[in-house]
């Protein structure tokens, strides 16, 4: 289940959408349609678009998938703002300590049966963004995520 909490059009140019998300693994399909939907009501190109899409969609797998090995039902957040031509993600979640900026990028000439398991999201991650940031704070784990969209459709 995902709970829209709040969309808003603040001003022309900046605009932001909170989703509070239940850790299960269906929820993905409908968080992208959530962030489609955003892209599309800011005009922001299909190729950002796809790259917010996607981007999201790998964290948010993430943390459905690792933050909570207890395996209850828990709840972790997603908020966008664009603000004129940055986009910003943040996921938080107070699941286990975990700062996927640590992990080391995989190489990409080992074969796909040489190449351990886990590090192409977070890496996909860091070539679709500008910026991304983890801090660890008041118990839960904050990932900032910084897209800077070159324009958008539509002449805004």
């Amino acid at each position: 289940m995902i709970s829209l909490l709040y969309v808003s059009n603040i001003s022309r140019g900046l605009s932001a959408m909170l989703l509070k998300i239940k850790t299960d693994i269906s929820e993905i399909d409908a968080i992208c349609t959530k962030l489609e939907k955003f892209c599309k009501d800011n005009n922001i190109s299909d190729d950002k678009s796809y790259d917010i899409v996607i981007i999201t969609d790998e964290m948010a797998t993430n943390v459905i998938n690792y933050a909570y090995p207890d395996g209850k039902e828990h709840w972790f957040v997603i908020e966008i703002t664009k603000d004129n031509n940055i986009v910003h993600i943040c996921l938080e979640d107070d699941g286990i300590p975990f700062d996927p900026l640590q992990k080391v990028d995989p190489n990409l000439n080992e074969s796909l049966e040489e190449r351990p398991i886990g590090g192409l999201g977070i890496y996909l991650v860091r070539q679709l963004s500008n910026t991304v940031t983890y801090r660890r704070e008041n118990g839960k784990n904050r990932l900032d995520i910084f897209i800077k969209i070159d324009g958008v459709e539509n002449g805004d």
